[in-house]
């Protein structure tokens, strides 16, 4: 076996996007895997210089097959001490040692380029799943838990309408706009300081991660590659006195628009308390009903202990699907 450099203009790279496949139809066989075409544009994005996120990748091939996947992803504009880590073993070839000589290679790398910090998530639709297994086996640390929770669609007009009513009475004098994949030029600012304040504001546990950089270069760079990857992206926001202060992100793969994301959710600590968080989302899902009536679910992560948020998505009808959870290393 031997673990080759590889990317999205490479002969292997077709099987490299095939092992997460097959991992994701092992671990998850009601639900159709990230489709090739995703990881060949996140891949580009990594591997072209100048954006905020680089990265590299890795095939195990043994006996000419490619039967182990490594993406290291390095930030760029802050967090200059952590490396993020995905890997992942073909069902047929687990229990022979390949996972731990990919984490070995992604761990050599993220050294080399002076990263201290490794941080790696592990997805858990039910108990004793393999990657939590394997992290713990390797010494790493359980550093956040998080709970997917799916919401069936479409939701029963008389719950939204209710939600909706007690949302717009507790929030006189914001009001809401949703948009389509860019972020208008007079929002743009404010955007960028939202995802800033997602890096620090959401729960992240003991994750050893720190403020992102954010500005309105980064917003159309992340708008721009989202598109690349077959997603659109229905988005709600709240304003107040002209300036954004709340945002959800629902992203859906054209491809297979059954299932959609629900990516992140936040309203500035300053303008809490106002019902603004279910706002937005009924929003979107009034949107999303009008223009993209195929999506039958949607799929969101939370901590535990973010209660507000969690509060409003079970108001919704959000319930329990499996976890997630966020793992990490010091070298």
């Amino acid at each position: 076996m031997q673990i080759v450099e590889t990317g999205p203009d490479d002969e292997r790279f077709a099987a490299w996007c095939e092992v997460w496949a097959a991992t994701q139809r092992a671990d998850r066989p009601g639900e159709a895997p990230r489709p090739a075409s995703d990881h060949v544009a996140l891949g580009r994005r990594l591997t072209t210089p100048g954006g905020s996120v680089a990265g590299t990748h890795r095939a195990a091939v043994d006996d000419g097959a490619v039967v182990g996947a490594l993406r290291l992803l390095l930030p760029q504009r802050d967090n200059p001490s952590v490396a993020h880590l995905d890997v992942a073993v073909s069902p047929a070839s687990r229990r022979r040692g390949i996972g731990t000589a990919l984490l070995t290679e992604g761990v050599r790398l993220a050294a080399a380029a002076g990263r201290r910090s490794l941080v790696a998530e592990v997805d858990e639709p039910g108990p004793d799943t393999p990657g939590r297994a394997f992290a713990r086996a390797h010494g790493w640390t359980c550093d956040l838990q998080e709970t997917r929770r799916d919401l069936l669609l479409p939701v029963p007009g008389e719950r939204l309408a209710a939600l909706e009513a007690e949302a717009v009475a507790a929030s006189a004098g914001y009001a809401v706009v949703t948009w389509r994949d860019r972020t208008s030029d007079a929002l743009l600012d404010d955007r960028a300081l939202l995802s800033r304040r997602m890096s620090t504001d959401a729960p992240s546990g003991d994750v050893p991660v720190g403020e992102e950089d954010w500005d309105a270069a980064r917003v159309r760079e992340q708008e721009e590659v989202t598109l690349a990857r077959g997603r659109t992206v229905l988005s709600a926001g709240a304003l107040h006195d002209g300036r954004l202060v709340a945002f959800t992100d629902l992203h859906v793969p054209l491809a297979r628009p059954e299932r959609a994301s629900q990516s992140g959710t936040l309203v500035l600590r300053e303008h809490r308390g106002h019902r603004l968080g279910a706002r937005v989302k009924i929003a979107v899902l009034r949107e999303l009903a009008a223009t993209l009536p195929a999506v039958r679910r949607i799929s969101t992560y939370n901590s535990d202990g973010n209660r507000p948020m969690v509060a409003v998505n079970e108001a919704l009808g959000f319930r329990p699907a499996g976890r997630l959870s966020t793992w990490s290393t010091r070298l």
